[in-house]
């Protein structure tokens, strides 16, 4: 039986500075670990090494459940690379705020009492010891795996597949070619075409970047997959636009939730726990141009005006993402727009799966989506949203939503006012509890067939 190899250098990478999962990676986790129940130690991670400064393998049987709960820490020490410890959030300095020395020793000390597993010191200072350990506590007993060199481990025939975001990354795309010139076929799973569908709302070195390895890769891939009807259909037509040739695979992403199922319940952020206090409508995903929440702040302004509704509360779930400095510093001055909208930056996923239970439905009103996780995750959880019409997001919403043109306030603010009717919200509840949602082991399973070709 031929092996598989899933890249895994931006995870590799990503680690070392941040320890919660993007969309692009969350993707990529759950196929590797659909993968590796179906086919076993025939399934490996690759990756470029920083420190060995070469393309490595790993059988990735030996880090499932670190890597599918992206356990950031154990990651890191599987992997034989530093990651940066997130910063202290400010609750537990607000104590000695403006006293440097002091502070450092509290540091110092919550460190110490953390490492031996004593809450004394922080119980008697009002402060959270499970969320304290939760950013910084030993959570896995992952080893170093030991890896070995691409080129001694794959053999022709074998296949290799980059699921998520190695564009730009020299040393990755130069291991791609030669696994090629190896007779080693290669796959690319395509998740947008954002910066050339969208020029204006992505990084202009980030776009070039993008756009030129997609054309160079048509060079030595085997065929491409697509997370969606429509990213094929705009992959297809940017590869004829450029007179390149490339066979596209479609395997839509899933409609499923978050998982922590196998991971202890940490304390929920305070700024969590009281958004959810409230009934609310969350909103999941990168703070950015393209999810339009301008527009989408603006409606809750014009609604909240109204005296003949009961508005509840718009929640953004997300870390602060390009071109955001004007869109939050709004928020800020108007405080929430008096209120009605909060931002959790980048809340972790035991924080998505409490948002996404307690909330009253999802708003998902982006220009432009490769597939659009947040409105499967919320229907995964019984929620129907508010979705915009354009892209890829009908095929995840189905008839489960309500759409909205997303260039319109009008259209965005009546899909609001359908889903505030409880008897509305109630029938689409309904057609969720019916409705056979695609799960990732389908995903899976897709992806080793395109692969296996």
């Amino acid at each position: 039986m031929t092996q598989t190899f899933f890249d895994v250098s931006d995870i590799v990478t990503y680690i070392r500075e941040h320890a919660s999962v993007s969309g692009i990676q969350r993707a990529a986790v759950k196929i590797i670990a659909e993968a590796v129940r179906m086919r076993g130690r025939d399934v490996f991670l690759s990756f470029y090494h920083p420190v060995k400064k070469s393309y490595v393998a790993c059988p990735a049987e030996d880090l499932l459940t670190t890597l599918e709960t992206f356990d950031a820490p154990g990651l890191a020490r599987a992997f034989g690379v530093r990651m940066r410890r997130p910063d202290i959030p400010e609750i537990f300095l607000q104590r000695y705020t403006g006293q440097p020395v002091k502070q450092a020793v509290h540091i110092a000390r919550m460190r110490l009492a953390g490492a031996r597993g004593q809450s004394r010191y922080f119980d008697r200072r009002g402060l959270d010891f499970r969320r304290w350990q939760h950013l910084y506590g030993r959570r896995s007993a992952a080893a170093a795996v030991t890896v070995q060199p691409f080129e001694k481990v794959a053999q022709p025939g074998d296949a290799l597949c980059g699921l998520g975001a190695i564009w730009g990354r020299g040393k990755v795309l130069s291991a791609f070619r030669q696994a090629a010139e190896r007779n080693v076929r290669v796959y690319m799973l395509v998740h947008d075409l954002i910066p050339m569908k969208l020029p204006g709302m992505a990084d202009p070195r980030a776009a070039r970047s993008y756009h030129d390895w997609l054309v160079g890769s048509a060079e030595y891939v085997s065929g491409y997959l697509a997370n969606s009807e429509a990213t094929a259909a705009d992959l297809r037509a940017f590869l004829d636009q450029q007179g390149l040739a490339g066979t596209v695979h479609v395997t839509p992403l899933a409609q499923a939730g978050v998982h922590v199922a196998d991971r202890p319940a940490p304390a929920l952020d305070p700024l969590v726990h009281e958004a959810a206090t409230l009934p609310f409508v969350l909103c999941v995903g990168t703070i950015e141009p393209r999810k339009n929440l301008w527009r989408l702040a603006q409606v809750w302004a014009r609604l909240s005006q109204r005296t003949d509704i009961e508005l509840p509360r718009l929640v953004l779930a997300g870390k602060r993402g390009w071109l955001t400095g004007g869109f939050l510093s709004i928020l800020e001055r108007t405080g929430g727009l008096g209120g009605w909208v909060i931002w959790l930056d980048a809340p972790g996923d035991h924080e998505l799966d409490h948002l996404y239970r307690t909330c009253l439905f999802t708003a998902t009103v982006s220009l432009y989506e490769g597939w659009g996780l947040p409105i499967g995750e919320g229907l995964s959880y019984g929620k129907t949203g508010v979705v915009s019409q354009a892209a890829s997001m009908p095929e995840v919403g189905g008839e489960l939503v309500a759409y909205c043109d997303p260039a319109s306030m009008q259209s965005i603010e009546a899909a609001v006012l359908r889903l505030l009717d409880p008897e509305h919200r109630s029938v689409l509840q309904a057609r969720i509890a019916e409705a056979d949602l695609r799960s990732w082991e389908d995903v899976g399973r897709d992806v080793l067939a395109v692969l296996a070709d």
